[in-house]
């Protein structure tokens, strides 16, 4: 189970079609839905991702479906945005695709190598870490929109 580095991922532009198709080839082994052409338009339609360039969705934009496709498992729409708008002030689209596709591998290879603590252990982990998530979310949220505040209350009407 895991992506395909961001420089595997076409840099040619595809079509709607050929992103749904190549996204499901991709997330095949593991055990998530597949993404449907609508599933995409409305990830557009909700200003997560861009929409298409002539109709034709770019690397960049490739790798936040894939992205989405697994996060969506335990995310609202809203959280994913909020993390891409926290992301996008630290890192690079290439740069966090490649953090978060590492890291999933890192996790996937330790799973591999540990026995099975069986199902309730890995459903009270799965409980705590979506928890602490949703709480970094939310206070880096917060910290963002107070920053956005005070600078804005800060800024002094220039004189002429």
């Amino acid at each position: 189970m895991q992506l395909p580095e961001y420089q595997e991922i076409p840099d040619v532009g595809l079509y709607l079609d050929q992103v749904t198709k190549y996204i499901n080839t991709r997330i095949q082994a593991f055990p998530i839905p597949q993404v449907t052409p609508s599933m995409i338009a409305n990830y557009v339609k909700l200003k997560i991702v861009p929409k298409a360039d002539h109709k034709m969705y770019s690397r960049e934009q490739i790798a936040q479906f894939l992205f989405i496709s697994l996060a969506k498992t335990i995310l609202s729409m809203d959280q994913i945005r909020s993390i891409f708008v926290l992301q996008q002030r630290k890192y690079s689209i290439e740069q966090a695709y490649n953090l978060f596709n590492t890291r999933l591998s890192m996790m996937m290879e330790q799973k591999e190598l540990e026995n099975s603590s069986g199902v309730l252990d890995h459903l009270v982990i799965t409980i705590v870490h979506k928890l602490l998530l949703d709480m970094e979310i939310q206070s880096q949220v917060q910290q963002m929109q107070s920053k956005t505040v005070k600078h804005k209350t800060t800024k002094t009407p220039t004189s002429n």
